[in-house]
């Protein structure tokens, strides 16, 4: 038995737990046990994050007391000891392995703020080469303007050189509308890009390695419904709004839900609200052949379903924004192409 004791150091008094009485005589199972629970009841941790196998823990201990005090034999005294304490263990493991399941989702967060981070200095230095090239139309255009000059005094100079003054300004002229079609193109696609960036704010969407996804939650929906709360319709506008603007965008839709309840009915869930938002789509005048819907259910967890606010997190609907070629990466092998069907069931 001494090989499941914990660590030297845990001097605690000899008292039973709750409302237990003090035992009459000292049994160090009995105290070792009653020690490992009192500290599994004094980590804060612990109490956070396992209360239901530190109460499993705490009633093996209420029954080992009973028992010593009842007198039963010694082993089964010892046998309902070791459960105690085996169960404060597992509330202490419990505790730092949920401990540990949240660094890993914060990292996670982490690492999606530093790449949307990175695709932001891609966006500046794009700009960055847009001025670039601003600058080297305007260049060309004053290098232009010192050709035609030029010519213009060789003219002058010798009559015979009027055929060379003609060349240099038709060079000059070409070289100006190509300094002018760089600085309409360099415009065009900054404005392009400020217009495609703001759009994706609006929306709060996030890069993920599918494309730009739009995040619903389950605030947005009634309770165990598919109906959409006004925030919820506020997003489907927008998202309207931003595919009337980019024709070429398709969008799939995707319900997912927590663990809780009948597996059949979590699925059905996520399908009517993968549905209630297309359809929406659909009542603002978007083609339906550029929507795609369906539901998960209970597959694909962003976050633990061991707590309510992990499991608020996996009640979501997702709306992934294609590429400019209407191209949606799938959760398989294959992405999904000018995906046009409509919803299942």
């Amino acid at each position: 038995m001494k090989t499941w004791k914990l660590a030297a150091g845990l001097a605690l008094p000899a008292f039973a737990l709750g409302a237990c009485a003090v035992m009459p005589e000292h049994d160090s199972e009995l105290t070792d046990a009653r020690a490992a629970v009192v500290a599994a009841q004094n980590d804060p941790k612990v109490v956070e994050l396992a209360p239901t196998e530190l109460n499993q823990a705490v009633e093996a201990m209420h029954r080992a007391d009973r028992a010593w005090s009842d007198h039963r034999d010694v082993e089964y005294v010892h046998h309902l000891a070791y459960l105690a304490w085996t169960r404060a263990a597992i509330a202490q493991e419990t505790a730092r392995m949920k401990e540990a399941e949240a660094s890993v989702a914060s990292a996670t967060a982490e690492r999606d703020r530093v790449r949307l981070e990175a695709r932001t200095r891609e966006a500046q230095r794009a700009q960055a080469r847009a001025a670039s090239a601003e600058i080297s139309a305007q260049r060309a255009q004053a290098q232009a303007e010192v050709n035609r000059r030029q010519a213009i005094v060789a003219q002058q100079q010798a009559a015979g050189a009027t055929q060379a003054a003609q060349a240099a300004r038709s060079e000059a002229e070409q070289a100006q509308q190509q300094a002018a079609l760089a600085r309409a193109q360099a415009a065009n696609a900054n404005e392009h890009a400020q217009a495609l960036q703001a759009a994706l704010a609006e929306l709060q969407a996030r890069p993920t390695d599918r494309g730009m996804v739009v995040t619903m939650g389950d605030l947005l929906f009634d309770t165990g419904s598919a109906h959409l709360k006004p925030g919820g319709e506020r997003i489907v506008d927008n998202l309207a709004d931003f595919m009337r603007t980019y024709p070429q965008r398709r969008v799939a839709i995707e319900g997912f839900t927590d663990s809780v309840g009948n597996p059949g009915y979590n699925q059905d869930l996520s399908e009517r609200r993968a549905d209630a938002v297309r359809l929406a789509l659909i009542d603002r005048g978007i083609d339906p052949a550029r929507i795609v819907a369906r539901g998960y259910g209970e597959e694909y967890p962003v976050a633990s379903n061991g707590n309510v606010a992990g499991r608020q997190m996996n009640r979501r609907v997702e709306v992934v924004i294609s590429d400019v070629n209407g191209v949606i990466g799938s959760r398989g092998s294959a992405p999904l192409a000018n995906v046009g069907r409509g919803p299942r069931g």
